[in-house]
């Protein structure tokens, strides 16, 4: 069985041009995949360690790694790929969610 994974969005907006389109495109997008935003928010602010905080900081639940990439590797996701990547610093990270909703790993 697909294990659900998690994927983590650490941004830094420098030009926020795209944001109302990317907005507005990527979630049905996500959805298609069975992908759902989790949380996201855009104050953030550090705890600990010296790196500055992003922007903004997305997390999205995919039922799967094998969705993960294929949604990342979508054409019609692309142009907004790359718009994200013109317009922002983003650090993406993912991982394997096997930890039950509100449980401690």
């Amino acid at each position: 069985m697909p294990m659900p994974t998690t994927m983590v969005v650490h941004m830094r907006i420098h030009d926020s041009g795209w944001l109302r389109e990317y907005s507005e495109a990527v979630p049905p997008l996500l959805a298609e995949y069975g992908a759902y935003s989790f949380s996201a928010g855009k104050q953030v602010h550090r705890l600990e360690g010296t790196a500055p905080p992003p922007d903004r900081i997305a997390v999205i639940e995919f039922p799967s790694r094998e969705a993960v990439e294929a949604f990342m590797a979508d054409e019609r996701y692309q142009k907004y790929k790359h718009m994200r990547e013109a317009g922002s610093s983003s650090q993406i990270f993912i991982y394997p969610n096997a930890v039950p909703a509100r449980g401690f790993a």
